[in-house]
């Protein structure tokens, strides 16, 4: 009996268990990016959880209404194709001037293949409110429906801004 109690507590606390766990909180994350559930709801849900270094992550949250921001960074990176990123941020107010999401992740990696594998095409010129350089599809004016979003860096090639988007209220 005492070997069986010892085996089942090896088993849990052995490393496959927290990369079962991480892996849960990379494709709750990575969903989230892809608009998928609700996005915010994905990373504020970490942070009220608080942090989890077990499971591979640490999550906070800091501001107040409309500055609210809340983070939550892994251990292991997070992987959308070949890009990674090893934070999550979700904000309620955008902090990037030519990027609309609020809930978003710096990626490393080739944007062009990310902008492919996603099917993201190039937002049309003369929107009111420009998303990003690319975007998953394009919505008459009158709708405000949760969108990918993808802008490369200017200051780094290699580098991106990927995640959900939508109209301030919307």
């Amino acid at each position: 009996m005492l070997i069986r109690i010892v085996s089942l507590l090896a088993l849990l606390l052995s490393p496959g268990t927290a990369i079962s766990a991480n892996a849960d909180v990379t494709k709750q994350l990575s969903e989230a990016l892809l608009c998928k559930g609700d996005p915010a709801e994905a990373v504020y849900a970490l942070v009220e959880a608080g942090n989890n270094f077990k499971n591979g992550y640490a999550a906070y949250g800091f501001g107040e209404g409309a500055s609210y921001r809340a983070i939550v960074i892994l251990d292991s990176p997070l992987k959308v194709g070949d890009a990674t990123a090893t934070a999550v941020i979700s904000e309620t107010e955008n902090s990037n001037l030519d990027f609309g999401a609020f809930t978003y992740a710096k990626f490393t990696g080739d944007y062009r293949k990310i902008v492919t594998l996603l099917k993201l095409q190039p937002e049309e010129s003369g929107v009111e409110f420009s998303m990003g350089k690319f975007v998953s599809r394009q919505q008459p004016s009158n709708r405000c429906p949760p969108i990918v979003v993808l802008t490369p860096s200017d200051e780094a090639p290699d580098q991106f801004l990927l995640g959900c988007g939508w109209c301030n209220g919307g």
